[in-house]
């Protein structure tokens, strides 16, 4: 088996657990009554734990907990997921994983502001056919549900963005290193995060059941925390730390992997069809279990045919035979 091929396998092999793990986290919260919040920490908690067992142990744990980087990543990592959850009460999976397509926009006008990558004409076109699609898939909701939506969503798919930046930038990723010993530094950043922010937030929610309700009503984020026995509660523990060892784990274990054998635009082809592995997923599951059975109208397909070929060609186009397939429209356009 070439390294290529290998790569293939294990970049798909990702985003099948990718997608299992939003179609699960989405039972969850509808079949288990999991707190938004409690699940999203102990994910990231469960998570880092079974990453750190899997990566290198030899890792400078010190120099990981003395960077600030670290806790934005951390932070990052943990709301991303709990806005993610969050649209889960409204739409499908499969829905989410179209919508969170955003994020592509909003990274190549981050990467243009901040690092000076000009996108190019073709970039513009396909960021515009995202919108559009984005646009069709959510107006068929209603308002109220769009909005929250549209949101939840949104603000998810910004700070992944955000993430992302800071792992670009972050100086642990800026030497080279294995991939499991990249693995064994993203299982610690998670692992204290994970656990930091629980406490943190337990603490919080403790001090506030002590104030008048007076005073919490004016606290619009206090509806969101969680008690802080609702952090050791079963059914958030137990549905934490299946998402985060079965599945989220284990693929960051492929993706890091399949990225050390190729690179991430290689990666990212794979990545762009992620929605048809969650249908798959989503469909399956729903004929065996509670969760809401998944049906698409035309518009709909539309809408997700439109997000995924715009994605993909995004991602095609910086590769080097589609940068030299973009050069040669440019060529033929000036003609």
């Amino acid at each position: 088996m070439t390294q290529m091929y290998k790569a293939a396998i294990l970049s798909l092999t990702t985003i099948l657990f990718w997608a299992m793990s939003n179609v699960f986290l989405r039972y969850s919260i509808l079949e288990y009554d999991c707190n938004q919040f409690a699940i999203a920490c102990s994910n990231v908690l469960f998570s880092g734990l079974a990453m750190i067992a899997l990566g290198n142990h030899q890792v400078d744990i010190k120099k990981i907990v003395t960077n600030y980087q670290t806790w934005v990543f951390g932070a990052l990592q943990i709301f991303r997921n709990l806005f993610m959850i969050m649209a889960f009460f409204y739409i499908s999976s499969t829905q989410a994983n179209l919508l969170s397509n955003i994020e592509i926009v909003f990274s190549v006008f981050f990467a243009w502001m901040l690092f000076k990558r000009r996108p190019g004409g073709i970039d513009f076109i396909a960021m515009l056919f995202i919108v559009i699609g984005c646009f069709i898939l959510v107006s068929g909701l209603q308002f109220d549900v769009m909005v929250k939506v549209t949101i939840f969503v949104g603000i998810s798919s910004f700070l992944n963005t955000l993430r992302t930046i800071i792992a670009e930038v972050h100086k642990d990723n800026k030497v080279e290193m294995s991939f499991k010993e990249r693995l064994g530094v993203t299982g610690w950043i998670m692992f204290v995060s994970g656990i930091t922010f629980i406490a943190v937030f337990a603490f919080l929610s403790f001090i506030l059941s002590f104030m008048p309700q007076t005073v919490t009503s004016m606290l619009p984020f206090v509806e969101f925390l969680p008690a802080p026995y609702e952090y050791v509660a079963f059914n958030n523990v137990i549905c934490g730390l299946i998402n985060g060892v079965v599945f989220y784990a284990f693929s960051m274990y492929c993706y890091l992997y399949a990225v050390s054998l190729s690179n991430s635009e290689y990666f990212m082809m794979f990545r762009s069809t992620q929605a048809v592995f969650t249908y798959i997923v989503e469909l399956l599951v729903s004929s065996v279990t509670v969760l809401p059975f998944l049906s698409l109208n035309a518009t709909d397909w539309i809408a997700a045919a439109t997000i995924i070929f715009s994605s993909a060609s995004m991602v095609l186009m910086r590769t080097p035979k589609g940068r030299k397939l973009r050069q040669t429209i440019i060529d033929f356009m000036q003609q």
